[in-house]
C-alpha cells in the first residue's frame, strides 16, 4: 500500500504539481522613426531596429539610404510591425526623390548594418534630362524568427538570433 500511495503521490507531483521551468522570453522588435534630414543636394534616411528578448538584445540592425543629386527629398515613409502579437520582425519603406545635378550625376548608396554583417547596394547614374525625377523606393526588413519572404531582387544576410533583407527599387518619372 506505501507503494502504491507514493507512486501516486510522484504522478501527482511531475504532472501536475512540479515547478514549471520558465520560458524564454520572446522576441520584441521595434523600429524608431525613420529620421530624414536633407539638402538641396543630398538627402539620407535612418530607421534604427532592435530586438530583445526579456533585458537582452538579441538583434540590432540600422537602415541608411542616401541619394544625391539636386532638389532631393524624402517623399514618404512608414514603418509596419509583425502582425502577431509579439513582434518579431519590423519593415520599413522609404520613398527619395533627386533630380539630375549639374552635370546629370545622380546617386544612391543603401546599407543595413548588424552586428557582424553589413549589406550594401549603390548605384552612380547619369541623367542630362533637368526635368527627371529619379526615385528610389527602398523596403527593409529586419528581425529575428521567420522575417516575410522576401523578393527575389532582394538582398539578405543571417546571423546569429537575426536576419535582414533590404530591396531597392529606382524608377524614373517627368517633373
Amino acid at each position: 500500500m506505501r507503494s502504491v500511495v507514493a507512486a501516486l503521490l510522484l504522478v501527482a507531483v511531475t504532472s501536475g504539481g512540479a515547478p514549471a521551468v520558465a520560458e524564454a522570453p520572446a522576441a520584441r522588435c521595434a523600429a524608431a522613426r525613420p529620421v530624414v534630414s536633407g539638402a538641396e543636394t543630398a538627402v539620407e534616411a535612418r530607421v534604427l531596429t532592435g530586438c530583445t528578448a526579456g533585458e537582452l538584445v538579441v538583434f540590432r540592425a540600422a537602415l541608411v539610404a542616401r541619394v544625391h543629386g539636386t532638389s532631393c527629398t524624402a517623399v514618404a515613409s512608414e514603418v509596419e510591425a509583425d502582425p502577431a502579437s509579439v513582434p518579431q520582425w519590423v519593415r520599413a519603406r522609404l520613398e527619395l526623390v533627386c533630380a539630375p545635378g549639374p552635370e546629370g550625376a545622380l546617386g544612391a548608396r543603401i546599407t543595413v548594418q548588424a552586428q557582424d554583417f553589413t549589406l550594401s547596394l549603390g548605384s552612380d547614374l547619369e541623367d542630362q534630362d533637368p526635368a527627371a525625377r529619379h526615385l528610389w523606393t527602398v523596403e527593409f526588413v529586419a528581425g529575428t524568427g521567420e522575417l516575410p519572404e522576401p523578393p527575389e531582387t532582394a538582398v539578405r544576410h543571417t546571423s546569429g538570433q537575426g536576419s535582414a533583407w533590404v530591396r531597392a527599387d529606382h524608377e524614373v518619372f517627368d517633373g
